[in-house]
Parts: C-alpha cells; structure tokens; sequence
C-alpha cells in the first residue's frame, strides 16, 4: 500500500513505476488536488506496454487491474496540456495477492500452535485476527483519501478567498478613481477662472 502526492508541472509528464509478481490485484486511485481546473490525463501501461487504462482530463479516478502481469507498471499523470499550471496530484497504489496474504502478513501465525482440544478456538481467532487486520487497512485508507478530499477543498476555498479580494480591491479601486473624476468634473464645471474682457 503506497500513497503519494506529486506535482506536476505545467507541459510536464511525470510516470512512477509497481513491480507486480502477476496474478496479484492492483488498484489505483487517484486525485487532482490542486491547480487549474484540477483535471489532467492519466494512464496506466502494463509491463508488455498496452495501455491498460487511459482517461483525459479527469479530476479524480479508482481503477483496478486484476490479475496482473508479471513486470513493472507505468502509472503517469500527463499535464502537457497545460502550458501555465501545475498540478498537484494525490494518488495510491495498492498491491493486493490474491492468494491469500504473503509470509511477512502471517508471521504471527508460527507463536499460535495447534492443539487437538482447541484447535476450532484457534481457527476462530486467526480468523478474527485476519479481520481485525484487513479492516484496519480500510480504515487507514479511508483516512488517507479523506486528508487528500480535506486538502483539494481547502485548495479551492483558498483560489476562491484570494480571487474574491482582488476582484473586491479592483472595484474599490474603480469606485475611487470615479469618485475622484467626478469631484474633478464638478469642480471644473463652477470654477470662476473665465477671461472677462475690459
């Protein structure tokens, strides 16, 4: 399980790469948080080179590949489409093995031994252990995307604060010169500085 955040500049492409041992599920959920119309392209390209999926101009996507190739996958983010912004992209990659959890995942399994008399107890709790674990791994992920939902929206507030003071400080700014024009104008209009002839 790997989560990152990458920015991409603007008429860049930025590719990262997942070994796969084959036959294993990999998702791959991805989102723009910040820059532009939070929108780019995106691919993923299998280790013979086919492209698995491609989608453009996109602000957010979850796609899953199931079974995998043996090899090293291609996930870019292609922002050459913009020539000003750069974007700042939140994305995970999951490896799942479909065979039921590696070594490393079952290495409390060897302090557990078995015993005739409750052995169906053990059954039970390695299974519950399983549980216990595979739901603190959703609740770890759901935590990671609600952090990168937190920081897209607190991205847009922010665009959105700074464009409502310029545009605020345009207009008084305007309101002012007019005013100024219009003292000018009135005062011009009375003033007494006219020639009289003798």
């Amino acid at each position: 399980d790997n989560d990152l955040t990458a920015e991409v500049p603007a008429g860049k492409k930025e590719c990262f790469y997942q070994p796969s041992k084959g036959g294993q599920s990999l998702d791959v959920e991805y989102q723009v948080i910040d820059g532009g119309d939070l929108d780019i392209d995106f691919r993923i390209s299998a280790p013979s080179g086919r492209a698995v999926v491609t989608e453009f101009r996109k602000n957010d996507g979850i796609h899953t590949i199931d079974p995998t190739e043996e090899g090293d996958y291609e996930v870019c983010f292609d922002n050459t489409f913009s020539r000003i912004t750069s974007k700042t992209i939140f994305f995970e990659l999951i490896i799942d093995n479909n065979e039921g959890g590696d070594d490393e995942d079952d290495s409390w399994k060897k302090f557990v031994a078995t015993d005739e008399d409750v052995g169906e107890k053990l059954t039970s709790l390695e299974q519950s252990l399983d549980s216990i674990k595979s739901n603190n791994a959703k609740v770890i992920q759901y935590q990671v995307l609600l952090r990168a939902f937190e920081a897209k929206d607190r991205n847009i507030v922010e665009r959105n604060f700074n464009r409502i003071n310029f545009w605020s400080l345009t207009n008084v700014a305007v309101m002012l010169s007019v005013f100024a024009l219009q003292i000018f104008m009135v005062r011009n209009m009375f003033s007494e500085k006219k020639k009289v002839r003798t």
